[in-house]
């Protein structure tokens, strides 16, 4: 049988290729990973014009509200078959991806430096945590021979807290934002086929082979 199979065009792109271009997009795109009420929670990287300003959470009895900023490391994906280790209970399946990152979650916390002060001090303070996700390409079709695949993902794993509904609550919350950020990233089908034909998708997009896979007729 064809690489093609029933249809006459395939395009696809490997594991390797795939983390080139997010690797590429994030470097150009700091921001989308780098996210802070101020420069006082966190300073690193250093320009205004690589964090994503966000709003500070107010409650009462808080003066000028609570302060906090969040950071990406730049996600490695993995296509099937796994080759890296993902913690239970998280497993890749055909059709699957697989998501490395890390994730600085960071507060700004103000409290007397010791038990004989009286006056609040502002300190950050970094909790970073190793992120293991599994998720599935998803295609959306714009028009003939156009469209995107995308990278959503379905769970998030991270060991090490407890007790366990803890553990529950900082998961949901690293996939929600895990989520928000790669919902802006998108491959357009002529980056998969380099520009050669534009693709009319019949089938996948298909996880496997350490690939990501689409097949169709040229238009």
């Amino acid at each position: 049988m064809s690489l093609t199979e029933a249809e006459n065009v395939f395009a696809g792109v490997n594991e390797q290729g795939l983390n080139d271009f997010l690797t590429a997009f994030f470097t150009a795109r700091p921001r989308w990973l780098n996210y802070r009420t101020s420069s006082a929670v966190a300073a690193v990287p250093a320009s205004a014009n690589d964090w994503t300003a966000l709003p500070v959470i107010s409650f009462p009895g808080v003066p000028g509200g609570i302060e906090y900023a969040v950071r990406f490391g730049i996600p490695r994906i993995e296509f099937h078959p796994q080759s890296l280790p993902l913690p239970p209970p998280l497993s890749l399946n055909a059709g699957q991806f697989a998501l490395h990152t890390d994730v600085d979650l960071v507060l700004l916390c103000r409290r007397p430096r010791n038990v004989n002060e009286e006056k609040p001090t502002s300190t950050p303070i970094t909790a970073r945590l190793g992120v293991s996700a599994v998720g599935r390409p998803v295609v959306r079709v714009t028009g003939p021979g156009t469209g995107t695949v995308s990278l959503s993902l379905i769970a998030v794993e991270i060991e090490d807290i407890t007790p366990d509904t803890l553990e529950s609550l900082v998961e949901c919350l690293v996939l929600t934002l895990l989520r928000a950020v790669l919902d802006g990233v998108a491959l357009p089908f002529d980056a998969l086929s380099a520009g050669a034909f534009s693709l009319n998708l019949l089938r996948g997009p298909e996880s496997e082979d350490d690939q990501l896979k689409l097949y169709g007729a040229a238009v």
